[in-house]
Order: C-alpha cells, then structure tokens, then sequence
C-alpha cells in the first residue's frame, strides 16, 4: 500500500441484509477492480491497493435502516478513468442488473466544477454511490 498522509484507508458499510449487500459489493467493487481480502460470516472486505471497502452486519440495528437525509453519511463516490468509463460502468453494469439509477443516468454536473460527469445508483440499503470523472 502506498502511504499518503490523510487519503482514505477504509469505508465499513453497516448493512441490513449481509448476504444481499455482499453480493452487490462484490460484483461492483470487483467491476472497479477491487479484489475480496477478508470474509467472513458477516464481515467482508475489498482492497484495491488504495483503499478498502468492507461491508458488515449489525443485525441489532436493522430496524432503524439508512437513509441519506439523515444525520450520517451521504453518499461515496468512485473515481472513474474518463467520462466514457462511467457510460460503460452505466451501460455494462447498473443497466444489466437493474440496479437503481438516479438522476436520470450519467450527465454532467457543471454545478460541482466544470467538466463533472457522473452516474449515481443505490446499493440494496438505498446508500448512494457515485462513479464519477
């Protein structure tokens, strides 16, 4: 792993049906390139030489669910290699697997800077995520 002082190392999910968001979290961060390097009963994480990503299950919490509204995480967001990167990842990947698209799909977002292009989807929690250039 490369150190850079201050860059993300991790992001743990919290999720409601583990076996569901593992699924989703594997196809998706293995499509980015991320490979599985710990797994468990209801604890899984991906690493993609940068950062990890891992998912885990508090069945305690459940009931309360997520919603992005709230006080608490909004959204992550991918880097994505150009804006051609995020058409494939919408057409080849959300499209495919009938995943939630927001927003009406990818376009730009000259709102945020210029040149902003991006596709946001949900995960099976309704947490937003964002493959972006």
């Amino acid at each position: 792993m490369v150190s850079k002082r201050g860059g993300i190392r991790h992001v743990e999910i919290n999720v409601s049906n583990f076996e569901k968001s593992k699924a989703f979290y594997q196809d998706f961060l293995e499509w980015l390139g991320y490979k599985q390097v710990v797994g468990g009963k209801d604890f899984a994480g991906w690493e993609n030489g940068e950062a990890g990503i891992f998912v885990t299950y508090l069945g305690r919490y459940k009931e309360l669910g997520f919603h992005r509204h709230r006080v608490g995480l909004n959204h992550i967001a991918f880097q994505a290699e150009s804006r051609a990167d995020v058409d494939r990842f919408h057409s080849e990947f959300l499209v495919p697997r009938k995943i939630k698209v927001l927003y009406g799909g990818p376009k730009e977002y000259p709102e945020y800077r210029k040149g902003y292009y991006a596709v946001y989807f949900e995960d099976p929690d309704r947490i937003k995520l964002e493959f972006v250039h």
